[in-house]
């Protein structure tokens, strides 16, 4: 099962959920089950000699110059 992320326009919580692909979650704050699901990056982990910064949130390190559309740093 994969994990998105969503938030609850009704009470602004934002939250983690395993859901399936015909699943809706409802907010664990307040109940409500009118949440969107957020965009958010993929984490990933390299193993070896050469191993990639890990990612687990929608904004990048700042030794990232451009990390592109949809990140907390765009403009």
């Amino acid at each position: 099962m994969p994990m998105f992320e969503f938030e609850c326009p009704s009470c602004d919580h934002t939250f983690e959920e395993l859901v399936r692909a015909d699943e809706t979650p409802a907010c664990p704050t307040c109940g409500t089950s009118d949440i969107r699901k957020l965009l958010s990056a993929p984490s990933v982990r390299s193993s070896g000699s050469k191993s990639l910064p890990v990612l687990g949130s929608s904004c990048p390190p700042p030794s990232v110059q451009s990390c592109g559309p949809g990140c907390c740093r765009h403009n």
